[in-house]
């Protein structure tokens, strides 16, 4: 017994000291953040399913082996009525997946092109998406599409055609945050809510063109998701910093230390908030976090619901 746990031990040091895994475990044991070491050494894995977010175009031109393809936008709703909505249906989503080949016993993992912090938004975004309709068995690769070719890692061309799958989305109402919800938090203490925008839109002097008004709601931190990554730092793609680093910005934006604390994120639509939501839940392992996916295109339409403009939330908390 002591020589297996020994072992273990000694198995577990090197997949750490040689990248081979980093983040958090989840419980059932698939790591939220994988390396591409990692994938290469497991893309022939039997439940593995990997999925490019890029667009239809770029996945055309060259992609991961065995990648199959659901572009970022196939994220969204496919009603114009929830134009303020950021996932699709469960149904939509479950017929969506099955397609693909996703599996319940699958272990899906993210892709996206990796360039930009903006690319780093779409991956992380799927993520939480997946986590938020059932899917505990999700990781996103850190870098991307970009580290990977960067490596000089094999692509090809070829278009999997997988056999169908059988996942069954259902929304796990913990990881969606709604307007009533967001409402209710700006008056309660013991909720944190967070910006994932940037520093001018949090403050006030700029506003994304789908947004109705200027500002932000009332006692949010900021935390913007661009910081979160080392795009563009040595012209670096779009990987994720390291987790010290980010939980140094985390408790330096004021957050909590801690990780039962209620945390709402958005940003304008549901995207950047995603890459917030995957960095405090799945690396920093805070639990009770969630995303408003309506966000600031559907708080701030709403012309009576109060917003803060020329100030930061933390100091009017």
């Amino acid at each position: 017994m002591i020589r297996k746990r020994l072992q273990l031990t000694i198995i577990t040091l090197l997949l750490i000291l040689t990248g081979g895994f980093s983040g958090t475990a989840t419980a059932a044991g698939v790591n939220p953040l994988v390396t591409t070491k990692w994938l290469a050494g497991h893309l022939g894995d039997k439940n593995l399913v990997l999925i490019d977010v890029r667009t239809v175009t770029n996945y055309g031109v060259g992609h991961l082996p065995g990648a199959v393809n659901m572009p970022y936008a196939k994220f969204e709703p496919m009603s114009e009525d929830d134009s303020c909505r950021l996932m699709p249906s469960p149904a939509d989503l479950t017929a969506l997946l099955r397609g693909l080949g996703v599996n319940s016993s699958s272990h899906v993992v993210i892709y996206d092109q990796g360039n930009t912090a903006s690319d780093a938004t779409k991956g992380a975004a799927s993520c939480w998406i997946l986590e938020a309709m059932g899917m505990n068995n999700v990781s996103y690769l850190d870098g991307g599409f970009t580290k990977w070719t960067f490596e000089g890692r094999i692509i090809d061309n070829k278009k999997p055609t997988p056999k169908a799958g059988n996942f069954t989305a259902k929304l796990n109402p913990a990881r969606l945050a709604t307007l009533k919800e967001v409402r209710a938090a700006v008056k309660a203490k013991n909720v944190i809510l967070l910006d994932a925008r940037s520093a001018d839109q949090h403050f006030g002097t700029t506003k994304s063109g789908e947004v109705e008004r200027f500002g932000h709601i009332p006692g949010s931190l900021d935390m913007p998701a661009p910081y979160l990554t080392n795009a563009g730092i040595n012209r670096a793609p779009a990987y994720l910093k390291a987790k010290k680093v980010l939980a140094a910005i985390a408790s330096g934006i004021g957050l909590t230390k801690n990780k039962n604390a209620e945390i709402i994120v958005y940003c304008n639509s549901g995207q950047f908030a995603g890459l917030d939501y995957f960095v405090l839940h799945r690396i920093l392992g805070y639990k009770n976090v969630s995303v408003f996916d309506g966000s600031m295109m559907e708080y701030a339409s709403h012309d009576k619901l109060p917003l803060v403009r020329f100030a930061w939330g933390h100091v009017n908390k």
